[in-house]
């Protein structure tokens, strides 16, 4: 008779005695089925220990699942019921831990929103990461970064191997809009200040958009711009300028000179990118505007830029060998020597202020790693906020501690609670941030210039604010909880628990240091980076940039000078203008336009023999209406031809001048054969920004290249600026009756330089303020804490004749060690990072010590009249109630 495997009997029984009964037999079957199977692939001895391994495994698992089960489901409920109980037991405690967090987490989303906002510039066409922008940069140390690309160059590199696509642009700027009526007649006049451009079909192919279309709610995409006089317009335009009519055909002219017929509407560009444009003109009407640039390959506007998209594949090095073998063919062996094209990519455009964008803005990576870093650290004050709180509410809590361990609560027990504990307060701040966040951000973004808020039904927004929710509960509620845990029971109840280094002090000592290291970097950060932009606005830029000075720009092409004449003969019979000037440029400001060749010696031969330059032309008033000296030789005359320049002290020097009046008569030498004659010498002053060196600059006085009047202003103390604009614009209305009156005032202009440093300033202000605030909470714990440990002795010093001031200065010395200790871990690291940013500028202010001092000072001083308070109230408790409890 054949015998069956059988498992060992005594594990059956097992399943019988332990298992559910009405699940033991369908166990076993399921058991032996598996004995089977072993029994068959190892042996029988095998199997039957396999067998009996799986019994245990498997009762074990249904014993703690049986446990375990009622158990969590009793606790879950009760987890958060005694939470709730505890929060609304310490109101005042409970209130302060989520007002910290609530500051540090709805910063901390504010930022992130900026910090995405800003990386996403550009991003979302299709080939972004292959694209690149054709930059120049020249002199003999490639100091000079530009945009500008002369007209020539694009066509000549159609043969050039690994570029799949290409296009040109030239970024007009703004421009006076004159809307006509279908008989050609004048109907009325707008200006634009910025975003006028030349595009080529192709723009759409290399700057396509892809991942946030541009609708084209009129017109073809393909046609629209090939034709010259054609221009296309974004929606907000036509809607500015034709209501609801349909702008199809309609006639535009620009500067009273050229006419373009509307061919498409288009949906606005989005708000991260860098080509903010608004009309769009046919580039093939270029050569209306600069015919005789079209062929120029030295010539450089700077205006004019080209962009390529790369095949895959395709190495930037040889694409840019290239061009440069190709730039040498053209031009010589000087100039290629001394000027040389780079590809930038589109992904660093936004990024790089050396050579700037359309949009006028960039935020270096540093920015926007710093940004990061407060990120971080406005979430890590807030959690060590909470550990301060929650270890100094423990000592007030040791009782119910000691009593719930020895009615049978574990560790574990006790860590999910205190877990929940801290997941209820994170999950409440996180939605008062969340609120907080969308009514304050509005005015944030409206600081910066940004458009960027916060949408709620943005994925990216709810995942964000999980990841913090569950930072927070674990970085915030872990080591309280841990702590707590700890605890021995009888010694809880007794309220004999550790109080050194177990009960966490050094730690909560050594968080506060952190805390206000972080504090003091940002606040010394802080001041410093006011202190330079003071520095930008009050230093001498070498004209007199403090006198009221009101610029005026010329139509494009103005070639009357009676017009001129007239205008300035009006503008000087009012009563507050003191002087009256004509240029073709500002001396400094972003309405600058730069215009630059090489002159030399004039021996000059070889290419470090030049110095590049930019060039402007003014008239006889222009320096002193600006204040600029005349170091030797004579001012211009408007008799003087465009030969006749004055130079300024750099050029002078780079040119191998040391005495001013060694180079006045001296005949100079130009790229070409021409040549000019230096008839005075005048101090240097900052054409550009101070982030800049001073340039070498020539002035001479041909007036058919005027397009700026500027106007001094002498006005009377409380003289209405508004009356004065009005009458100015009577005046400018009487000569040029069809003219928009275009003005600006010269510090705002040159304030426009340092617009972007200025509103981060300003939000580094705003959340150094925070960083104290949230630094002040966690000085509260730690007070909270010291005075509830030494409660007894605190009333033993009074009963013994302390006063009150004693006791404050017994507190204060501790706080005044700790935030000491932090000033001098916070100073080295400040002024690392204001060193580099300040390196970013070629005028910077020099650090000296009291730009630390200041802020260092000024946190302690908070700090201390919050130690002060809370110790003065635990001095002025009665001494006998603590004795009595004690």
């Amino acid at each position: 008779m054949a015998t069956y495997p059988h498992p060992p009997e005594w594990a059956e029984a097992l399943i019988e005695r332990l298992a559910p009964e009405h699940l033991a037999e369908e166990i076993k079957g399921d058991l032996y089925e598996i004995f089977l199977s072993d029994v068959k692939h190892y042996n029988e001895r095998n199997a039957r220990r396999r067998y009996t391994w799986r019994v245990i495994g498997f009762l074990a698992k249904a014993f703690f699942w049986k446990r375990s089960t009622q158990q969590n489901h009793n606790m879950t409920g009760s987890y958060f019921k005694m939470a709730r109980r505890s929060l609304l037991a310490s109101k005042s405690t409970t209130a302060i831990n989520v007002l910290g967090l609530v500051i540090g987490i709805a910063s901390a989303l504010a930022i992130i929103s900026i910090i995405r906002f800003e990386l996403s510039f550009d991003t979302f066409h299709t080939d972004y990461k292959n694209t690149y922008r054709m930059v120049r940069v020249s002199g003999a140390d490639l100091s000079e970064f530009r945009t500008g690309i002369p007209y020539a160059v694009p066509p000549a590199m159609k043969d050039i191997s690994g570029i799949l696509k290409m296009t040109k642009l030239e970024y007009l700027g703004g421009s006076s809009v004159d809307v006509l009526s279908a008989d050609g007649k004048f109907e009325r006049q707008f200006v634009e200040e910025s975003g006028v451009v030349t595009v080529e079909p192709e723009f759409f192919d290399v700057i396509d958009f892809e991942g946030s279309p541009i609708e084209w709610i009129s017109g073809e995409r393909k046609t629209s711009l090939r034709e010259p006089g054609s221009i296309v317009v974004t929606n907000s335009i036509a809607r500015k300028y034709f209501g609801d009519q349909d702008p199809i055909g309609k006639t535009l002219r620009f500067q009273k000179a050229f006419d373009f017929k509307i061919t498409g509407v288009i949906k606005d560009f989005p708000a991260n990118t860098d080509f903010p444009f608004r009309m769009l003109v046919s580039y093939s009407s270029m050569p209306l505007l600069f015919e005789e640039r079209m062929s120029d390959w030295t010539s450089v506007n700077d205006g004019h830029s080209v962009f390529v998209v790369l095949q895959d594949g395709a190495e930037v090095k040889d694409v840019e060998e290239q061009i440069a073998k190709l730039h040498a063919a053209n031009v010589g062996k000087d100039l290629s020597s001394y000027r040389h094209y780079f590809l930038q990519p589109l992904s660093e455009m936004h990024f790089d202020p050396n050579f700037g964008t359309f949009s006028r803005r960039t935020i270096t990576h540093k920015t926007i790693f710093a940004l990061k870093l407060i990120v971080l650290c406005l979430l890590a004050v807030g959690c060590i906020n909470y550990v301060n709180l929650s270890t100094a509410q423990s000592t007030l809590r040791s009782k119910e501690i000691g009593l719930r361990k020895i009615m049978g609560s574990s560790q574990k027990n006790l860590i999910v609670q205190f877990l929940v504990e801290t997941l209820i307060i994170a999950f409440i701040a996180a939605f008062a941030a969340l609120a907080l966040v969308g009514v304050a951000m509005p005015s944030l973004v409206s600081m910066l210039g940004l458009q960027v808020g916060i949408n709620f039904s943005d994925p990216f927004l709810w995942i964000t604010l999980a990841s913090i929710i569950g930072v927070v509960t674990i970085c915030a509620g872990l080591y309280p909880a841990l702590l707590i845990a700890k605890f021995n029971p009888i010694a809880a109840i007794k309220n004999q628990f550790a109080t050194g280094r177990i009960a966490g002090v050094s730690l909560r000592k050594t968080l506060v240091i952190i805390q206000f290291t972080a504090t003091q970097v940002l606040a010394v950060a802080t001041f410093i980076v006011v202190a330079q932009m003071e520095f930008f606005r009050n230093v001498d830029m070498g004209f007199d940039r403090k006198a009221t000075v009101v610029t005026m720009r010329l139509r494009l092409l103005d070639n009357d000078h009676s017009s001129l004449r007239s205008l300035e003969t009006e503008l000087r019979r009012l009563p507050f203008v003191e002087d009256v000037a004509k240029s073709f440029t500002l001396p400094s400001g972003v309405d600058r336009n730069r215009n630059s060749r090489n002159i030399g010696k004039p021996d000059a031969n070889e290419v470090q023999d030049y110095q590049n330059y930019e060039y402007s032309a003014i008239d006889e008033n222009y320096l002193d209406l600006y204040g600029i000296r005349l170091l030797a030789g004579r001012n211009l005359t408007p008799t003087d031809s465009s030969k006749n320049i004055l130079v300024n002290e750099t050029l002078m020097k780079n040119l191998g001048y040391n005495n001013p009046a060694d180079i006045v008569g001296v005949e100079l030498k130009l790229g070409g054969n021409d040549r000019v004659h230096v008839v005075g010498v005048i101090n240097d002053y900052y054409g550009n920004s101070l982030k800049e060196r001073v340039d070498n600059i020539a002035l001479d006085a041909d007036a058919g290249r005027f397009r700026q009047v500027s106007v001094k202003l002498n006005l009377a103390a409380g003289q209405n600026v508004s009356d004065v604009l009005a009458k100015l614009e009577q005046a400018w209305t009487s000569v040029y009756p069809e003219d928009a009156f275009q003005f600006r005032f010269l510090d705002d202009n040159i304030a426009m330089f340092y617009e972007q440093e200025l509103k981060y300033s300003r939000l580094f202000q705003i959340f150094s303020m925070l960083f104290v605030l949230i630094g002040c909470l966690g000085l509260y714990g730690l007070i909270t804490f010291i005075a509830n440990r030494k409660g007894k002795e605190i009333a033993v010093r009074k009963t013994l004749g302390a006063s009150v001031s004693n006791i404050i200065i017994m507190f204060s010395r501790e706080y005044i060690a700790l935030i000491t200790v932090s000033f001098a871990l916070a100073v080295p690291i400040a002024w690392y990072g204001v060193h580099e940013w300040l390196m970013n500028f070629e005028n910077h202010i020099d650090v000296q010590w009291w730009l630390f001092a200041v802020p260092g000072v000024l946190v302690l001083a908070i700090a201390l009249a919050v130690v002060c308070m809370k110790s003065f109230n635990a001095a002025m408790a009665n001494p006998v109630d603590k004795l009595r409890n004690e």
